[in-house]
């Protein structure tokens, strides 16, 4: 009994033997890898290229990692790349070259996770983690020694040439202008003198106007004939202090009764028909507005006339009685001549036989 189990045993062994490679080549495709670092010493910073080269069934697609941490001491300096060397039979070589960078010193592991295999619903792993780099210092073998240079100043700003020169620009304008105005106030003519206000001449010159404007034509007589009443009494204001404006007609001729160079007369009929027309809604024609026109500016020149007339024979008397003692003051001084040249009395005539 126990001979034929241990018979069993072995026979069964011999069959496990005999199947097993069959079956884990059923289950499991054969992968080969290898890895290179070149170079195998950088500096920090320095690139260097890390090389995978897989072989792996015909059909197989292998996926490969990527350093996605841009703070790694070990990070990428661009994407990886990849190149299918060809199939040789029922394997496939696959070659993937990553350029990496280093940024610490020492010997430091790449950080790559493992590429993934996938052949058919077989998924294998290649594990990249054992790949490392050295990274030598730049530092000199004793830095205690090692005195820094001084630190080197700032660049020199470059300011354009228009910034360097647009004070003495902005000067150069301003000299210009104050040059300028100098010279144009040194060409200023001298302000002529007004000339002296003429009543006489601003009355003429107001009726002239209004007789260009013709209301009479336009059915504005009664107008016409309140406005050269207006300008006789601006006349009579400027010329005779008494004859305010804010005197009524009748004040006026009033004030102006012991004024012997008025024509009271005529100012009286004209000031009572303007009046009328005025305040009493009186209705006049353009003949009779022309007339009343011709009365004011007849009554204007007569005053003016007699004004002027006065005041030449006021002249006329001062310059008469200034000529007046001027000869008497000339007549005194030669009566007081001819009374120096007589003898006074007691004085002794020649001697005898003196010729």
């Amino acid at each position: 009994m126990r001979q034929r189990l241990v018979r069993t045993l072995f026979a069964a062994l011999a069959l496990c033997a005999l199947m097993s490679p069959v079956s884990l080549m059923a289950q499991a495709p054969r992968i080969q890898a290898g890895s290179v670092v070149r170079p195998d010493t950088v500096e920090v910073g320095d690139p260097f290229v890390f090389v995978v080269t897989v072989a792996v069934p015909a059909g197989a697609k292998v996926e490969w990692p990527r350093i996605e941490d841009s703070t790694a001491v070990v990070n990428m300096r661009g994407p990886v790349r990849v190149i299918d060397e060809g199939t040789k039979g029922s394997t496939r070589r696959e070659r993937a070259e990553y350029t990496l960078s280093a940024w610490n010193v020492g010997r430091l592991p790449l950080g790559l996770n493992d590429a993934i295999v996938r052949a058919g619903g077989t998924t294998l792993r290649v594990p990249l983690g054992e790949a490392q780099i050295f990274v030598r210092s730049v530092l000199p073998g004793d830095s205690t020694l090692h005195v820094p240079k001084p630190a080197r100043d700032l660049f020199e700003r470059v300011v354009p040439w228009w910034e360097r020169w647009w004070p003495a620009a902005l000067v150069l304008a301003l000299l210009g202008l104050l040059a300028w105005l100098w010279r144009k106030l040194r060409k200023r003519k001298p302000a002529v003198a007004a000339a002296p206000f003429d009543p006489y001449g601003r009355a003429l010159h107001e009726f002239s106007r209004l007789e260009q404007l013709k209301l009479a034509d336009a059915g504005e007589a009664g107008r016409w004939a309140a406005l050269v009443l207006d300008v006789v009494r601006l006349y009579l204001r400027e010329r005779v202090e008494e004859a305010t404006l804010a005197l009524t007609s009748s004040e006026v001729l009033e004030a102006l009764e012991s004024m012997p160079d008025i024509p009271h007369d005529r100012l009286h009929s004209l000031m009572v028909d303007v009046d009328s027309i005025k305040f009493a809604a009186r209705s006049v024609s353009a003949e009779r507005a022309r007339k009343l026109a011709t009365d004011a500016r007849d009554i204007v020149e007569s005053v003016e006339h007699n004004i002027q007339a006065r005041r030449a024979a006021e002249r006329e008397a001062r310059a008469a009685a200034d000529r007046a003692v001027e000869r008497d003051r000339l007549a005194a001084e030669d009566a007081a001549r001819k009374a120096s040249r007589q003898p006074k009395s007691g004085r002794r005539g020649p001697p005898a036989g003196v010729g």
